[in-house]
């Protein structure tokens, strides 16, 4: 089963660490917070240390598909 990188908005404080380091994956959303728009933009063990790991307020996590 697939998995995707999922931002838990309420959460996010918009600091841009997983947009700076996985632009491919993430983006800003219209409200200013982070949103997983291509899941398939990197590999997963790349979005997990460069998004995931690095999110300051851990607001970042997988669902699955």
């Amino acid at each position: 089963m697939a998995r995707r990188p999922w931002v838990d908005k309420e959460q996010c404080i918009s600091c841009g660490i997983c947009i700076a380091n996985c632009p491919q994956v993430f983006r800003f959303d219209s409200h200013g917070k982070s949103e997983c728009f291509d899941p398939a933009g990197a590999a997963e063990d790349v979005i997990q240390a460069q998004a995931v790991e690095l999110c300051p307020v851990s607001c970042i996590s997988w669902e699955d598909q």
